[in-house]
């Protein structure tokens, strides 16, 4: 099946010419659009494999090194993850170390792992905490990208998004430091006063502005205002 996927992606980025991200990823030209008709006219025939001819299909396309046939890989495991009857945290860790680039890490989060989230919430959480110590960026990423939208405005993961934010408020990456803020911001919809406390915290302990400003993107007025008028206090036992 991964050959007829990929003869598809072909077939539609034949008048275009493939764009370098990185020495080893880049771009076929496609719309995402057409990546996911793609997705969806083989959902049938991909839940029909089994198990473990699925996942393999899913790393073929995850490890190709375009970034819409790692994009198809997850939107494939995204249409047959209700079925999973377990955490394959072995698995589950081999796709997302695979992973080249922001995109495919935060598609793979929102549509893989969040459904993950709430039927395997301790397995997955306790995987996520060993990703915030991986040497791959898109890996640490993954660890509190998870966080965003509909699971962070939810209210219901606000003290294990907060634990993966801490982890990673240091990061030299700035697409990391970037992804901390961005679960920070939808967090505050969850829970607006103990998020908002969390980052007056950060201010004053001097973490990059990168991770606060993105996460105050919502607050408007002086009370945002006052929040970045915070300095970091060099005394605190906190810093």
């Amino acid at each position: 099946m991964y050959t007829q996927l990929m003869e598809q992606l072909e077939g539609q980025a034949s008048q275009t010419s493939h764009a370098a991200l990185s020495d080893e990823y880049w771009h076929m030209g496609i719309l995402t659009a057409d990546v996911r008709r793609i997705a969806a006219h083989a959902a049938k025939a991909f839940r029909m494999l089994p198990q473990r001819e699925q996942d393999q299909v899913v790393l073929q396309l995850l490890g190709h090194g375009s970034d819409e046939a790692a994009h198809l890989g997850a939107c494939l495991c995204g249409k047959t993850v209700q079925d999973w009857s377990m955490l394959n945290a072995r698995h589950l860790t081999s796709m997302v170390r695979s992973f080249k680039g922001w995109s495919v890490t935060d598609l793979f989060c929102i549509e893989v792992l969040q459904p993950l989230l709430r039927r395997f919430p301790e397995a997955l959480l306790e995987l996520l905490s060993a990703w915030a110590h991986e040497p791959n960026q898109w890996m640490r990423r993954a660890s509190v990208v998870v966080f965003v939208r509909k699971i962070g405005s939810s209210g219901e993961y606000t003290e294990a998004g907060l634990r993966a934010c801490e982890q990673l408020i240091c990061d030299p990456e700035d697409l990391v430091r970037k992804g901390v803020g961005w679960a920070l911001k939808d967090l505050m919809q969850g829970d607006r006063a103990q998020v908002l406390d969390y980052v007056r915290s950060l201010r004053r302990r001097g973490v990059s502005s990168v991770i606060t400003r993105y996460a105050l993107q919502r607050v408007k007025g002086p009370e945002r205002q006052g929040v970045l008028a915070i300095k970091p206090d060099r005394t605190s036992a906190d810093r």
